[in-house]
């Protein structure tokens, strides 16, 4: 399963109302599948029985914010909320095709983060990052 890298340079990210754009400069979002999208069961006499599987838009997020910005004062809240709060929100990128500028967006819901975010701290320049996953019921992508 392929994972989707965006650059941060050409999308926006935003989650229940609210744009998350404390990205890192030149960093990049990444969308991972989390399941395959069918099940595959091969019969004697060379059959197979093919059915698409239920969680097939399961997809994992990972961002990587500048370390106490206001983005990643909105993620740390929405993880400390009792009980969880679900995210919803939308992942647009921009793209020029043929000349003409175009828009792929990915329709996020029912999401909620996965893990604690990793806090580093650059040691040259005192800048950090701190990285959330945040794993979604669906991801549908348009283009």
């Amino acid at each position: 399963m392929a994972t989707i890298s965006l650059s941060t340079d050409n999308t926006t990210l935003v989650l229940n109302g609210t744009v998350i754009n404390d990205f890192v400069s030149g960093d990049i979002l990444t969308l991972a599948p989390v399941n395959p999208a069918s099940a595959h069961i091969n019969s004697s006499n060379g059959g197979v029985s093919i059915f698409e599987r239920i969680d097939k838009n399961v997809y994992d997020l990972t961002i990587s914010l500048q370390h106490l910005s206001d983005s990643d004062a909105f993620m740390n809240n929405i993880l400390n909320q009792s009980p969880s709060t679900i995210l919803d929100g939308s992942l647009k990128e921009n793209y020029t095709k043929n000349s003409d500028n175009a828009i792929e967006t990915w329709l996020l819901e029912s999401g909620s983060i996965i893990t604690q975010p990793t806090i580093t701290i650059n040691s040259e320049d005192g800048n950090g990052i701190a990285e959330y996953v945040i794993r979604f019921r669906t991801a549908q992508r348009n283009i």
